[in-house]
């Protein structure tokens, strides 16, 4: 049977980068591969708009996400952490695990931070550091990270603010040196397009200099060591990093503004379908890389995933304790309009099985969102 990949990572892989990954494999300390290295660590900053330093981890995104822990607290220092989702509570158990103190803004899921409660809570705790996501992919909530970012630059710029990117950085506009974001990461497997096992993250001048300083624990999570290296400090996974020149290289043809673009119509023709069916959004500000849709009354999520997954359609349940009530859409990466008018009518399919009859009304509307485009 044919597969459509339609969950929140990984995300199908281009042929052009799947060949690009097949070609065969150079050692890592010649010139030929240092200087694939440096140039794709130029190319990233096209994408994260940035002119601050890129690192490269062979890692899945949490290990750039660590790093961001490791690297900036030390034991016993504050950090703020928003809580609206899994991956949230992952940060304040990073920040835990390596001894510092995680003062938690704890939303509900699908709720989102605004800048006013981030100030409110910088004022009353003075932390070294803010980590939340810009993209919660348990929920599908897209932070105001622009208004937070822009607030804490102007007022408490000795603050150190950590941005998750992981399911935001390559799809939505985020402009990291003019929000003042200090480190945002990202990993391979969602806009870039690869298969999961490189995460990447950049880096600011101030929060460089707070890691040189900072006595925390690490080792293979080190980004000056990283820095200092040349092309990295251990062995890199060498064919991811093939298939990223490729993938980057996919991404500035096509040109950021066109990419933010498509992935505005593909988010718009989604959720614009998911309301004509008569369904209800999860997400009180939704992202433009994927959709959480709260599952029909009586009907637990799974029954709607496993019909689909029967036409070769596979989409995400919900994480934590929204499995069952709500399932995600991915519409970030190698995503176009026919996949998601294929993915709206497998769902009208899948709901017309569980006696929901919705047929052609979400497809439709999809239609005239794509005549737009």
């Amino acid at each position: 049977m044919k597969r459509y990949l339609m969950t929140p990572g990984p995300t199908p892989v281009p042929e052009k980068i799947a060949l690009a990954m097949a070609a065969p494999i150079i050692h890592h300390r010649t010139k030929e591969y240092i200087d694939l290295h440096e140039k794709v660590r130029e190319k990233l900053k096209k994408i994260f708009q940035t002119q601050n330093d890129i690192v490269i981890f062979a890692s899945s995104g949490t290990g750039a996400m660590e790093a961001s822990v490791s690297n900036i607290l030390s034991e016993n220092d504050k950090a703020l952490v928003v809580e609206a989702g899994k991956f949230g509570e992952r940060f304040s158990q990073l920040v835990s695990s390596f001894g510092a103190q995680a003062i938690i803004l704890k939303k509900e899921y699908g709720d989102f931070a605004n800048a006013q409660e981030i100030e409110d809570y910088v004022k009353k705790y003075s932390p070294k550091a803010i980590y939340m996501q810009a993209c919660e992919t348990s929920t599908g909530v897209f932070h105001p990270i622009d208004e937070i970012g822009k607030m804490l630059k102007e007022k408490y710029p000795e603050v150190v603010f950590v941005v998750d990117g992981i399911t935001a950085v390559g799809c939505i506009d985020i402009k990291t040196d003019e929000w003042g974001i200090d480190i945002l990461l990202t990993g391979s497997q969602k806009a870039f397009m690869l298969p999961p096992g490189l995460a990447m993250l950049s880096i600011s001048e101030k929060a460089k200099k707070i890691a040189a300083q900072n006595k925390n624990k690490r080792y293979y999570f080190d980004i000056l060591g990283e820095l200092n290296a040349q092309a990295g400090h251990f062995t890199p996974a060498v064919t991811l990093v093939l298939g990223l020149n490729a993938a980057v290289d996919m991404m500035l043809e096509e040109g950021l503004g066109n990419v933010f673009k498509r992935h505005e119509f593909l988010a718009k023709a989604v959720k614009a379908a998911i309301l004509a069916m008569d369904l209800e959004l999860f997400a009180k500000r939704p992202s433009n890389s994927l959709t959480a849709v709260k599952a029909p009354q009586s009907i637990d999520s799974k029954q709607i995933i496993d019909i689909m997954n029967k036409f070769g359609v596979s989409i995400s349940n919900g994480q934590g304790s929204m499995k069952g009530k709500i399932f995600r859409i991915a519409h970030l990466g190698y995503f176009y309009p026919p996949d998601v008018i294929l993915t709206i009518g497998t769902l009208e399919i899948a709901l017309k099985k569980l006696g929901i009859d919705k047929l052609g009304v979400g497809t439709k509307k999809a239609l005239e969102i794509f005549v737009e485009y």
